[in-house]
């Protein structure tokens, strides 16, 4: 059995929307169908939802209140050496590890596939 919805919004965000969604081969009832689909999904799971929420409501920290690492992701270098040096474990060469920055921005990509963003 199929339904039908009505939604009423500006007319300027419809036009809009519609083009975004066309550029990337969905039309206005897969990009619903897909967001229904998430929520039916994660129904017994109220943080994603919210998260969901915060993030379609395009809700972000304002420029320049960004959080700061914790002391701990400051200290992690200092961190893992002593636990090398604890367990007689070589050393590895810093360069090698990833940047905050590469680690932060792999979670982002995390976080958009599981929301099936990517």
């Amino acid at each position: 059995m199929m339904s039908q919805m009505n939604v009423r919004m500006n007319e300027k965000l419809r036009i809009e929307g519609n083009l975004a969604l066309e550029e990337v081969g969905w039309s206005p009832s897969q990009a619903t169908r897909a967001l229904w689909g998430f929520a039916a999904r994660n129904r017994r799971n109220p943080n994603k939802l919210r998260e969901m929420q915060r993030f379609l409501e395009g809700a972000s920290e304002p420029e320049g209140e960004r959080p700061q690492p914790s002391e701990a992701v400051l200290r992690g270098p200092q961190i893992i050496r002593e636990f090398r040096e604890k367990y007689g474990l070589p050393d590895s060469d810093p360069n090698d590890a990833p940047s905050y920055e590469e680690l932060r921005e792999e979670a982002l990509y995390e976080r958009y596939r599981e929301r099936g963003l990517l």
